[in-house]
């Protein structure tokens, strides 16, 4: 009974796989399979009730993958170098600080300062470097033929160049010169003040003795022709006393007369008087503002003589 459900799933096998290569003989004409044959495999008795063990299912053969070719491997980049560095151009040394002239010629002195002895001149357009300065930067020091002077640091005659704040103060700054003494000078020689130039001169002056307690002038202004009907008028007669007192009178437009009908008559056109007193007194013409047109007369009193007529031509 065992032997023949044996065989019935060995024919069931063999059918199987009969069918399986038909169907592939009609696709691709593939390698033959060799037909298997069972094997008979002594057995140990086997109980009848136990179930038959089902023998594992033969593998199908399987196609090999079809081959895909490969790209060729990429050929391998080269490792890139690093940038060489571009090298940093040198710092520039700035330019030393130097002054240059620009006025004509300027002069060079031995210290910072007008009062320092001159020791050359420079001309414009000449440029020195600067070694130092004075503390407050108004002289620099610099090198003119070899030697050490300095020079003004002035808009009006030299021009600073570069950055003067590098410029370092002197160490050693000479010290100013003393002062020279003035020299005596001779005092001016006088020189003789013009004399003014007046509208009237001096004509005639006649002291009279007067007996009166009083001082008393007479005066008289005459033209050019000494016209006795004409005398000048517009202007003042002036007397100055010894203690400074001083009169003054309008000369009249007609001249009027003293001591009539007597042998000491005379003419005039202004009168002026003051109490007695000795001494010196001055006489004058002046206009309307009180200015000195003419020469003056000066007039002593002493003992009698008491009275003047002073007279002015117009000139």
């Amino acid at each position: 009974m065992q032997k023949r459900i044996i065989i019935a799933i060995l024919l069931l096998l063999l059918l199987t796989v009969s069918a399986g290569c038909g169907a592939k003989a009609t696709e691709v004409a593939a390698a033959p399979t060799p037909t298997l044959h069972p094997t008979f495999t002594p057995t140990a008795t086997v109980d009848v009730g136990a179930p038959a063990p089902t023998p594992p299912p033969t593998p199908t053969p399987q196609e090999p993958p079809a081959q895909t070719p490969s790209a060729p491997p990429a050929a391998a980049s080269p490792t890139p170098e690093p940038p060489t560095p571009t090298p940093e151009p040198p710092t520039p040394t700035p330019a030393p600080p130097q002054v240059q002239v620009i006025s004509d010629v300027v002069n060079l002195r031995s210290g910072p300062g007008t009062n320092y002895p001159r020791v050359g001149q420079a001309k414009k357009g000449q440029i020195f470097d600067i070694l130092a300065k004075n503390p407050d930067g108004s002289w620099f020091q610099i090198s003119a033929n070899g030697k050490t002077a300095w020079v003004i640091n002035d808009a009006r005659w030299t021009s600073a160049l570069g950055d003067m704040n590098a410029v370092d103060v002197a160490e050693n700054i000479p010290a100013p010169p003393p002062t020279p003494k003035p020299r005596p000078t001779k005092p001016p020689a006088p020189t003789n003040t013009p004399a003014p130039t007046y509208l009237f001169t001096r004509l005639s002056m006649a002291p009279r003795p007067n007996s009166n307690p009083i001082v008393s002038f007479f005066g008289g202004l005459y033209n050019q022709a000494l016209d006795l009907n004409a005398p000048v008028s517009g202007y003042k007669m002036t007397v100055i006393a010894p203690n400074g007192e001083r009169k003054e009178t309008d000369f009249g437009d007609v001249f009027l007369r003293g001591d009539p009908g007597l042998d000491s008559e005379f003419i005039y056109n202004a009168k002026i008087e003051f109490p007695l007193m000795p001494g010196l007194f001055k006489v004058f013409v002046t206009d309307g503002s009180g200015n000195q047109v003419s020469e003056m007369w000066e007039a002593t009193v002493a003992g009698d003589t008491r009275t003047f007529l002073p007279r002015w031509k117009q000139k």
